[in-house]
């Protein structure tokens, strides 16, 4: 296992987690977003805004194809926008690869070959009513991560307040040109508040390519959306894969 590469971390060698001092939580860093990724994304942002009902599928310039998902129980107008189909998948791979967040994190997720990429979004979104924190993945180790990425100036209007090891409550702003990588026992919450208009980001979840801990990873990533990869590779629908989780498949829904 190769050494970590993330400034600004305590890591212990051979330990699958780690602690950001900064923030004074677990298994949390920021990277930088480079201008051209940013201006693929930023591109959309406007487009973005307007697509906000439940259950739609909308399409985007260049043939990206997007499935809206709107958590019924969330007190917010929060919106995951994801890939529809593989092709537009592959468009947020491409994001991925080139932000290189698959070697950042490898030294902390068991794996075989690869990171993978299961799923990519866009967020949107202009008021939170009350506060929903959470914990992204519910796995012991650093099995998954999510990215978080402002796109939008407005973004940092409308932060994220997450508890400190000490359980404090702090506040993180959103700064176009960064984005904040978050894997188990980070529990968070988008902050209270309201903006003119939506605020636009993107989110990736990616971890291992071992299907062990998949169930546990798709309670989180399952719920976002309706067209994933698995970690073998694999790609699946939603309907798909409650069915093959068999009764385990209704805790996809939990709390959503």
């Amino acid at each position: 296992m190769s050494a970590p590469t993330i400034p600004g971390i305590l890591h212990k060698p051979g330990a699958p987690v780690f602690f950001n001092p900064a923030m004074m939580v677990p298994n949390t860093f920021e990277i930088d977003v480079a201008d051209d990724v940013l201006a693929d994304l930023q591109r959309h942002a406007e487009a973005l805004r307007a697509m906000d009902e439940s259950g739609a599928i909308y399409a985007l310039d260049g043939g990206l194809r997007l499935y809206n998902e709107r958590p019924r129980k969330w007190r917010s107008d929060i919106c995951w926008l994801s890939h529809a189909d593989e092709a537009s998948y592959h468009w947020f791979e491409d994001i991925y690869q080139r932000l290189g967040l698959g070697a950042m994190v490898a030294p902390f997720v068991p794996h075989d070959r690869e990171i993978r990429l299961y799923a990519g979004f866009f967020v949107t979104r202009s008021r939170c009513e009350a506060l929903d924190m959470h914990c992204d993945w519910l796995t012991e180790g650093n099995d998954a991560f999510t990215l978080m990425a402002a796109i939008t100036p407005n973004a940092s209007g409308l932060g994220m307040t997450y508890e400190t090891a000490r359980k404090e409550m702090r506040e993180h702003t959103y700064e176009v040109g960064k984005g904040l990588v978050f894997g188990t026992h980070f529990r968070h919450s988008t902050s209270m508040g309201q903006l003119d208009e939506r605020a636009v980001f993107l989110c990736l979840n990616f971890g291992t390519d071992r299907m062990e801990n998949w169930p546990n990873i798709a309670r989180t990533t399952a719920t976002q959306g309706d067209f994933f990869r698995q970690p073998d590779g694999s790609f699946i629908t939603y309907a798909d894969l409650q069915a093959q989780l068999g009764k385990a498949g209704a805790a996809l829904n939990a709390g959503y």
